[in-house]
């Protein structure tokens, strides 16, 4: 259970300290213990997704790559502006594609900063390439000639806002993007997800050169837009699915849309972004406990504390306990973003979880919070947990089939006190064996384990010392109960 404590003061961690216990051959209680997970108590299946939002320079290819493959999410939100892919018009005939119209193979300056270029091909291959990564792709701005809205002359040389004036052009330029994913690129269609919009809650007022995405819009143009973006999914590979909206305060829109327009019926999924102050996801949580009642899947999709960024133990410690809330209420996080960007104001480039080439690409220790988390979290089941109120705690299960008969438990503990908790026993109730390897991170340092050792027993036990501002996860695994749990006892009873 993932508990709201006291506002907290940031200082730096102590040593963890680990000490296995001799095993207890008849535990008397649950409450003989200060922290249990039992393993046989579902209490929730976890979200599908879980992932971050991407940049992209060619200079630095080697290195995307890397923190790609080292954070390994399962989903990558991926901007594609139509003004940068399409800036002219690629031919009149929106039933015919010109491809020598669309800059996908083109380096592009990266505004403001000029010493980066980003190309779309270049980033498309290296996502594809990717194991066990499905990509989002969200459409954002719109050349001048393709909306009737005043360009942002301070953004991207002169895009500007949704909705398009032409609903034929704006189709052909989602079916080419797509179409050149799937026959060119070579990702595969069940791979790709397609935001239908973004942000069209945030109007641009009298402020011609605020970057928002929408303006002057109707839920007209909101339903055409869905619907234009279904048809060119639907002429390429119907598997590629639809979400949206990516509504930024609130879920007016999207409901509006589902409650009382057939392109409603076009969602395959809900989106929508929150940004917190401090500990408050509490409206986070109540908009998708909204759009859960609609049946489909929900993903936060932008997300991040406006008070504690990501930087420090302080920002380290938010995310720490942001990640096991929104985990346990089944609500899929895509943490915005991964990296800091020199087109971004603040507060959002200091929520990057890791600098720019400005700064030399230094990662943060909310970084190593989400390496730890998303390499632990895949495909798991959250049990049932009782731990200290000091301590934010989530516990959840993995089991890995017959291929590598491998089970594992995570205990992911947040503490934002100043409180530090000594030698805390933890027990694991009904493991599948009675061994089981245990190993101990430091979420704020890396994604190597501190301590590594064997606990045996029924129920499996340990002890540990959590200390104050600390992020630990304790994760014990174990191979062969296929043979131990099934295979075993058919074996003894054959043999009787």
């Amino acid at each position: 259970m993932i508990r709201r404590l006291r506002k907290p003061c940031f200082v730096a961690g102590a040593t963890l300290l680990l000490l296995v216990l001799p095993l207890r051959s008849t535990p008397a209680s649950p409450s003989d213990y200060d922290v249990t997970a039992d393993f046989a108590a579902i209490t929730t299946v976890g979200p599908s997704a879980y992932g971050t939002n991407v940049w992209w320079t060619d200079e630095d290819a080697a290195l995307w790559i890397e923190r790609w493959t080292e954070l390994s999410p399962s989903q990558v939100r991926v901007p594609v502006s139509h003004g940068l892919v399409e800036p002219e018009n690629d031919n009149s005939n929106p039933n015919s594609i010109n491809w020598d119209g669309f800059l996908f193979e083109t380096p592009i300056s990266v505004p403001v900063v000029m010493t980066r270029t980003f190309t779309y091909r270049a980033q498309f291959e290296a996502l594809r390439d990717q194991p066990n990564l499905d990509v989002l792709l969200h459409f954002s701005y719109l050349a001048p000639w393709l909306t009737d809205n005043t360009p942002h002359f301070q953004l991207f040389f002169g895009v500007a806002p949704y909705p398009p004036n032409d609903l034929l052009e704006y189709r052909e330029f989602v079916e080419a993007v797509l179409r050149y994913l799937v026959e060119e690129i070579g990702l595969h269609p069940s791979r790709i997800s397609v935001e239908a919009m973004n942000e069209p809650d945030l109007g641009c007022g009298v402020d011609p050169v605020t970057p928002c995405f929408w303006d002057d819009w109707t839920m007209a143009d909101v339903a055409a837009v869905v619907r234009a973006t279904h048809e060119a999914i639907q002429t390429v590979d119907g598997r590629i699915r639809l979400i949206g909206l990516a509504e930024c305060c609130g879920t007016n829109i999207v409901r509006d849309l589902l409650n009382n327009y057939p392109e409603g019926a076009y969602l395959d999924g809900l989106s929508y972004h929150y940004y917190a102050g401090g500990y408050d996801l509490g409206p986070a949580l109540g908009r998708a406990l909204t759009l859960s009642g609609y049946g489909l899947p929900v993903d936060l999709d932008e997300y991040g504390s406006r008070q504690f960024l990501s930087e420090g133990i302080d920002g380290a410690l938010w995310h720490s306990w942001a990640l096991g809330t929104l985990w346990e209420a089944g609500i899929a996080p895509l943490q915005y973003p991964i990296s800091e960007w020199p087109l971004m104001g603040e507060p959002y480039n200091s929520m990057g979880l890791f600098e720019d080439w400005r700064g030399d690409w230094v990662r943060k220790p909310s970084y190593w919070v989400y390496v730890d988390f998303f390499s632990h979290i895949g495909h798991s089941q959250v049990i049932s947990l009782t731990a200290p109120a000091e301590i934010d705690a989530l516990a959840w299960r993995r089991l890995f089939g017959h291929s590598s008969g491998q089970a594992e438990v995570v205990l992911w503990f947040t503490n934002r006190t100043s409180i530090t908790l000594t030698n805390q026993s933890l027990a694991v109730l009904n493991f599948i064996t009675d061994t089981a390897t245990l190993r101990t991170y430091d979420n704020l340092v890396g994604p190597s384990s501190v301590i590594s050792t064997t606990v045996n027993g029924s129920p499996l036990v340990f002890t540990a010392t959590v200390p104050a501002h600390s992020s630990r996860a304790f994760v014990l695994s174990a191979e062969g109960w296929v043979w131990q749990r099934i295979f075993l006892p058919l074996v003894r009873r054959y043999h009787s």
